[in-house]
């Protein structure tokens, strides 16, 4: 590493723990004063250079309507000042929610604006991990919800919330960094299997596996893109009960417990994945399935909270229960 990441990395460190003192992790805030920074934007920039020619420029020629154009300039951005802070101060952010997501989907954090004091806050920008969200005015509660990437699976902890604003001339911004105690759940992404990687029964005995295959007549299903002709039940069709598909599978003697050990010769986040894809096949055809993982068990049953107990499961595999 170079002496200048080195010195990078040594200030972001310095500023992420001053900021961890100054503003720390919290459900609901309020800002205030030692919440809310403040400074010149480019056009203030400019702006306060130009009243500064101006006032050079009125002494140095002894020009009195220089001067009082100066400090009429001046005397804005003073006001400026004020209104800018003013309409972050009192607005109150609370955590809501964090939906759940498959890794490499967006997870929707729902955040909610207010102010106790019942005053409005204009124009206000919302940048959370380079997703940037406007909100132009806060009058009594107002939800968003902001849409995050997620990468891998398990516990998704948001960097810290930027929200700024430029109301009401866009010379000044102020803006506040927010460590919200918000949390995603984040699923391992699905991966099409054609074989259920089942084990043995809690019983020890097998029950009816059915694998996708073309050996018997399983059912009809809503004709879907990429359906191949052949399976179209024209029956049907010339009936006017819509396109309809038919679909074929094959029998094993297997259980509905699907067991991680089943896929020998898979990494361990392939093994999830397939896992997880048969959790959401077997729970849309509100079929009864268990789930078997090293140190985790979870009998067979049947319904949603079934299905998000083996997501969970299948989610925090190997991970921290819940990230700092």
């Amino acid at each position: 590493m170079s002496p200048l990441a080195r010195l990078q990395q040594f200030f972001r460190q310095r500023w992420s723990r001053w900021l961890d003192r100054r503003i720390p992790r919290q459900q609901s805030v309020t800002l205030n004063q030692r919440r809310i920074f403040i400074f010149l934007t480019r056009q203030g920039a400019t702006a306060g250079l130009v009243v500064l020619a101006l006032f050079i420029a009125g002494i140095n020629y002894a020009n009195n309507l220089l001067l009082g154009l100066s400090f009429f300039l001046g005397s804005i951005i003073v006001v400026a000042i004020h209104h800018t802070y003013a309409n972050l101060s009192g607005l109150r952010i609370t955590a809501v929610a964090a939906g759940s997501a498959f890794a490499g989907e967006t997870a929707s954090f729902v955040l909610q604006l207010d102010d106790a004091r019942e005053r409005d806050h204009e124009s206000l920008l919302l940048d959370w991990s380079g997703v940037q969200q406007s909100v132009a005015w806060v009058n009594g509660k107002v939800e968003v919800a902001v849409p995050l990437p997620t990468q891998k699976r398990g516990w998704m902890r948001p960097p810290r919330l930027k929200i700024s604003s430029v109301y009401p001339l866009g010379l000044l911004r102020s803006w506040t960094w927010l460590d919200l105690d918000l949390a995603a759940l984040v699923y391992p992404h699905p991966e099409v299997s054609d074989v259920m990687p089942a084990g043995p029964g809690g019983d020890g005995e097998g029950e009816k596996q059915r694998r996708r295959g073309h050996d018997d007549f399983d059912g009809l299903k809503t004709f879907t893109p990429g359906d191949p002709l052949a399976h179209i039940s024209w029956k049907h069709l010339a009936r006017g009960s819509g396109l309809l598909t038919k679909t074929y599978a094959s029998e094993e003697v297997g259980s509905d417990i699907l067991d991680f050990d089943a896929m020998p010769g898979l990494s361990i986040e392939a093994r999830l994945s397939r896992l997880c894809w048969w959790v959401m096949v077997l729970a849309q055809q509100n079929h009864s399935f268990g789930l078997r993982l090293p140190g985790v068990e979870i009998p067979a049953d049947i319904g949603i909270e079934q299905r998000d107990a083996c997501l969970r499961a299948l989610a925090l595999f190997g991970r921290e229960a819940m990230p700092k």
